[in-house]
């Protein structure tokens, strides 16, 4: 009791010193002499209030006792961090208030809220936003005095409190805190070959998620979540990159093509990518399979996105060429002679006269002879005027002429489609057999044994072979070898017949839809032969009767033309399609021959189609109608189709 009279003392002169300080002139530094044993931790309170000047509630729950050692004197300040030091020893602490502070269990100041106490119990209503309410909920109740009651409401998002004013207004403030959206993103690393549960138990190891930070995964895509910071982000995407690309993972797909050739599409794809080992391991294998036209292709999974886009882009419609040629052909040949022959004859032979031997044109001597040994006297074409007087002997006189022509007229119109890079060829022709050789043995009599003779049979006819190239600019470049050739009906000396052939084999460029000529002729040439006796065929009038002479006179003309048509998709195939068939059917009604309307009747030779409907069976045209009609039961009709 001594002591605490004697502390009390040194409170009350520390109160005065204060207090007259607050007189003075400037500031007095009072100090305090404290030495406690075994004192009450109230009673010690209470000397901080009168050394302080600051009122304390104490709550009662707080007991016990205190010793302080302090051998100097110490100051206000001083005095008021030991009794801290105190009450936190006792598990007390200090909650500070706007008049009185409360000392209070340290379980309890949790409940308490700072400044003035406010004894009004209230309910309210507090809205969640973006916090899901268990995590409020979670964070909040250990902080609630007793008496509080909390209550969520998940469907409104809202949390219902029911507390004193004071407490209320704290908790809503920290609930206001913590409902504020996050500043760091989610992002999600999808995984490709390797599993994502591994690649997150090498990035725990590493100890690089900061604290605030988190990394998880989802097992349904396999793939990384990701919060936290940009760098955080960027760590674990670049690991998860490098350790999701060091497998082998191998893949295999069977890509169906739709227009291109499996076979050469798998070679170029193949050489494309080097058939190198990829970085990630594996060696790419692509097999054409062509029962089905397909691709079977076997690459690691890094490459096979790649691969299967390339083959696809390549796998394109390719585009058509409709190849049209005219090859015209006109040639004249003209042929004329005059000729007179006149001589004696003595015993069926011509001894003295004139004449001349030409070509196509018989000697005089000769139809003497023949006509002597009884044969057919054949002058040849013409006109021919000649006659004989006396009987074995006697005069003969013979005048010949004759003026030929002869024309041809060829038009072949041939037409191609095939796709681009694509070789077509059409062939009209007569197989026409030549020989080439003969072999024959002849025994001990004169009859051959054993003959036999070697044919090479040829194409006698028109044939157009041609190759397209589209290019970028939608001009064509066309590789072309066509011939065209015919029987002359002569006869070689050696034997077999003559034939005429033209040929073109060229390479041009030319846009589409335009004509370009690829060749032509065009010659003329004349001859002439004539025989005359020397002198007097330059007599005046009588002259003629010594001269013969025959010319000839050729003309031919050929042109070679070509128009080469894009053919882009299927209507404008069909379009053509139509178009040439309206063309044919109107060259072959022009050909037609005219029905007399007599028995036997005559059929139609026209094409069947006209361009308006080609669905149809194509030898829908050739069936007769009569015996259509006349057999029982009777033939079916046309079959007809709706489609275009």
């Amino acid at each position: 009791m001594q002591v605490m009279q004697r502390v009390r003392a040194m409170a009350v002169a520390l109160m005065l010193a204060l207090g007259g300080g607050m007189l003075a002139a400037g500031p007095v530094m009072a100090q305090v002499e404290l030495n406690l044993r075994d004192a009450d931790i109230r009673s010690f309170a209470e000397i901080v209030s009168e050394a302080t000047g600051r009122s304390y509630v104490l709550d009662p729950n707080v007991r016990g006792t205190v010793t302080v050692l302090a051998p100097q004197p110490m100051s206000a300040e001083a005095l008021y961090e030991v009794f801290l030091n105190v009450l936190e020893l006792n598990r007390l602490t200090i909650v500070e208030g706007v008049d009185a502070d409360r000392i209070v269990p340290m379980n309890t100041a949790r409940e308490l809220s700072p400044g003035s106490a406010d004894g009004g119990f209230e309910t309210r209503v507090i809205s969640v936003e973006h916090v899901p309410l268990a995590e409020i909920v979670e964070v909040v109740r250990p902080l609630l005095p007793a008496e509080a009651v909390l209550t969520p409401v998940p469907g409104a998002k809202l949390l219902i409190l029911s507390d004193r004013g004071a407490s209320y207004r704290r908790i809503e403030a920290l609930i206001r805190r913590l409902d504020t959206p996050r500043d760091d993103p989610i992002e999600i690393i999808r995984l490709r070959n390797a599993n994502a549960s591994d690649v997150l138990q090498v990035i725990q190891s590493m100890e690089i998620v900061p604290a605030g930070s988190n990394v998880s995964v989802d097992r349904r895509s396999n793939a990384l979540l990701v919060s936290g910071s940009s760098r955080l982000r960027e760590q674990v995407r670049v690991l998860a990159g490098r350790l999701d690309g060091q497998q082998n993972n191998t893949v295999s797909q069977v890509l169906t093509l739709n227009y291109a050739d499996a076979a050469a599409l798998a070679d170029v794809v193949l050489r494309s990518f080097g058939n190198d080992d990829s970085p990630t391991g594996g060696t790419i294998r692509i097999v054409p399979e062509p029962q089905t036209n397909a691709l079977l292709i076997t690459a690691p999974a890094d490459r096979m996105s790649a691969i299967i886009s390339m083959a696809r882009h390549l796998d394109q419609r390719p585009q058509q060429v409709l190849v049209e040629a005219v090859i015209f052909e006109m040639s004249v040949q003209g042929f004329a002679d005059l000729s007179a022959q006149f001589g004696a004859v003595v015993d069926n032979a011509v001894v003295g006269g004139v004449q001349f031997a030409l070509e196509g044109r018989a000697s005089l001597s000769s139809l003497v002879a023949t006509a002597a040994d009884g044969g057919t006297v054949d002058p040849g074409s013409g006109g021919v005027l000649g006659g004989r007087n006396g009987g074995e002997d006697g005069f003969v006189g013979l005048l010949t002429a004759i003026a030929t022509q002869t024309s041809t007229r060829l038009l072949s119109t041939p037409s191609l489609l095939t796709l681009n890079n694509q070789e077509a060829e059409i062939v009209v022709a007569q197989n026409v057999p030549f020989v080439t050789g003969s072999f024959t043995t002849v025994g001990e009599t004169n009859n051959p044994e054993n003959p036999f003779q070697t044919i090479e049979r040829q194409d006698v006819g028109l044939t157009l072979t041609v190759t397209p190239q589209i290019n970028a600019d939608n001009t064509v470049r066309l590789e072309i070898a066509q011939e065209v050739s015919n029987l002359t009906n002569a006869t070689a000396d050696a034997g077999g017949e003559i034939t005429a052939r033209r040929a073109l084999s060229t390479t041009v460029l030319v846009q589409g839809g335009n004509v370009v000529m690829l060749g032509g002729l065009v010659e003329d040439g004349s001859g002439s032969v004539t025989q005359e006796v020397p002198g007097l065929a330059a007599l005046p009038l009588v002259g003629g009767l010594f001269r013969g002479k025959n010319a000839s006179r050729d003309q031919r003309v050929l042109l070679v033309m070509l128009r080469p048509q894009i053919i882009n998709s299927e209507t404008e195939a069909r379009r053509l399609t139509r178009q040439a068939a309206r063309d044919a059917r109107q060259a072959s009604l022009a050909l037609q021959p005219t029905s007399r309307q007599n028995y036997p009747p005559t059929p139609d030779m026209s094409l069947p189609f006209d361009g308006a409907n080609l669905d149809q069976p194509f030898d829908a045209g050739f069936i007769d109608d009569v015996a259509k009609s006349r057999n029982f039961p009777p033939l079916p009709s046309r079959i007809q189709f709706t489609g275009n």
